[in-house]
């Protein structure tokens, strides 16, 4: 029986000012069943950006991401040293639960790397990370 995950999108930058500082929507009307890859990318990404300890039901999942956006790391090194750590636990979270579940191969992590940083101003940054999936197939994707 196939699984699906809810599908959530990111706001655009002006959308993000409006909404009271939401980064995710749901962006339809409806509920959209997601699989395959989106949904790979779903799960990564909810990892990465749950801070690790808030999650009541499993203390250690998440990353430390969340604590870096609006802290003083301001350097272009210092934010790429911080998101290899990052990137590596959550890549780590996701293989063990993969490990467990064994979800079809598109939804299966293979490996998860930092491509890019791209300065933005004093210090934001464009975060890209390259995801591939046990099925061989490359995810670009921007870190919200």
């Amino acid at each position: 029986m196939a699984t699906f995950d809810v599908h959530f999108q990111l706001l655009s930058e002006a959308e993000q000012t409006v909404s009271g500082g939401r980064v995710f929507s749901f962006g339809f009307t409806t509920a959209l069943g997601v699989k395959g890859p989106q949904k790979l990318v779903n799960r990564w990404l909810k990892c990465l950006c749950t801070l690790k300890g808030t999650d009541l039901l499993s203390p250690t999942y998440g990353t430390g991401f969340p604590e870096l956006i609006g802290s003083n790391v301001s350097q272009q090194q210092d934010v790429i040293d911080a998101m290899a750590l990052f990137i590596e636990d959550c890549n780590d979270q996701i293989t063990a639960f993969d490990q467990k579940k064994f979800p079809p191969q598109d939804e299966r992590l293979a490996s998860a790397v930092l491509t890019s940083v791209i300065p933005r101003g004093d210090s934001d940054y464009d975060i890209y990370v390259a995801m591939k999936n046990a099925a061989g197939v490359v995810l670009n994707v921007k870190v919200p």
